[in-house]
């Protein structure tokens, strides 16, 4: 494992409230995959594309891919038959290299962290990895990002655990279940870096 890759993860990591991650990303895109894949063994990219392949039995569905990066996600829900994937990131630099993969129908370089340039109930599914926690999406952002997704639609969420509890995600996760706007299908923690002690979190939510 590089000493790059580390001080980059270490970066990410402790990015606090406010602070912009689209310059750290522009910097690291063109490492990125071998960064993550390489040095650290990430797998939440399959994780998320099996969930979904695990609960939908259509591969025809509408599916957006927030804070996609370099692709990694949209690589994956390839390989499984989904074909109609678009996606949202705010790094330039990271869309650039997730054009080049041919992955996705439409990229749109946007904040997720205000309103999106997406129409109202438009997607069957919303898939958002390792893209929440300080420094990144808020858990206040989060019904925002279920606006574009229809009645019945899936959302898939990866969040690092140091974010989960700590930063108030796991409260606003079940206050969105209490209050009628999604249903919590499937919450369990997982290691999701095969080099390194990386517990996360993984979210499957039913909108209402």
């Amino acid at each position: 494992m590089s000493k790059d890759s580390k001080e980059i993860l270490t970066r990410v990591n402790h990015l606090s409230d406010g602070a912009s991650s689209c310059d750290l990303y522009d910097d690291w895109s063109q490492n990125y995959d071998a960064h993550l894949l390489d040095d650290f063994g990430y797998i939440s990219p399959q994780i998320a594309a099996q969930t979904l392949a695990g609960r939908s039995a259509q591969r025809d569905v509408d599916v957006i891919d927030y804070g996609c990066g370099t692709g990694l996600v949209g690589e994956e829900l390839i390989k499984l038959g989904f074909a109609i994937v678009d996606g949202v990131d705010i790094s330039a630099g990271m869309l650039g290299q997730a054009r080049d993969k041919g992955v996705y129908r439409n990229l749109l370089c946007g904040d997720l962290t205000t309103q999106i340039a997406l129409d109202d109930a438009i997607y069957d599914v919303a898939i958002c990895v390792g893209s929440m926690g300080a420094g990144h999406v808020g858990a206040e952002h989060v019904p925002e990002l279920l606006r574009p997704l229809k009645s019945g639609g899936l959302f898939i969420i990866t969040i690092n655990s140091m974010h989960f509890a700590p930063e108030g995600f796991e409260r606003a996760f079940r206050q969105l279940e209490n209050t009628g706007q999604w249903q919590i299908l499937l919450l369990e923690e997982f290691n999701y870096m095969t080099q390194l002690d990386r517990p996360g979190w993984l979210v499957l939510a039913e909108k209402y």
